[in-house]
């Protein structure tokens, strides 16, 4: 099963945890998109969704830069300030996910795929994603009526988010929804949501997932 959200229609590391793929968009220039894979193990099946949606984009013209979660050496923040003071915009960690606020800044495009657990993102997953704090500022804006910190550098990637669990399970779903939604709001931000129940047929998927892909264009 398949559900879309409420509003669808390579710093320091290791060369194995990026895999660069350009992809030449009309006219002749690149649009970047940074794939972080959340998945917590080679071949499952957050894994083959992450490269059923590599696969997607660059057959839509884009060019990909992907990270996998599960063979990167990522440590957690320590939330330590350091990124927003000391060496602004840059992490003090020195390990792979110092890479990942520097590829979400120079991409128009992030995409995020995890498993689901409890409607949240499993460990590891999470934790990745807490490393692109360097892309916020200390000091606070208002956006859609809410305060929330400003935002380092001027491009603000449209977020993709899929998640996958094995059945059905309509509150998770609806929390995951609920937390991509949030994420893109801190972010400030536009986004797309896509949750994959059970084991995909695969052509059916690469279909949900261009139509996930091609409602960034869509979305302007």
């Amino acid at each position: 099963m398949y559900y879309f959200g409420p509003d669808a229609p390579s710093a320091v590391h290791r060369p194995p945890a990026i895999r660069i793929i350009p992809s030449m968009a009309r006219g002749g220039r690149t649009r970047w998109a940074f794939l972080l894979n959340g998945s917590s193990l080679a071949g499952d099946c957050p894994d083959r969704i992450s490269k059923a949606l590599e696969q997607v984009m660059r057959t839509e013209g884009w060019g990909v830069k992907r990270m996998d979660v599960h063979s990167a050496r990522i440590r957690p923040c320590f939330a330590c300030g350091a990124c927003a003071f000391r060496r602004p915009g840059e992490c003090a960690v020195v390990d792979d996910g110092r890479d990942i606020p520097r590829l979400m800044a120079q991409s128009q495009l992030f995409a995020f795929v995890t498993g689901i657990r409890f409607g949240g993102y499993p460990s590891a997953a999470k934790r990745a994603l807490e490393r692109t704090l360097p892309v916020v500022h200390p000091s606070f804006t208002r956006y859609q009526g809410e305060m929330h910190h400003r935002l380092r550098y001027p491009r603000r990637p449209f977020m993709l988010f899929v998640g996958w669990q094995p059945e059905e399970d309509s509150e998770a779903r609806a929390l995951y929804h609920r937390l991509a939604e949030r994420n893109a709001t801190n972010y400030q931000t536009n986004h797309r949501a896509l949750v994959v129940e059970g084991e995909p047929d695969q052509d059916e998927l690469k279909h949900k997932l261009a139509a996930l892909v091609c409602s960034v264009e869509a979305s302007g």
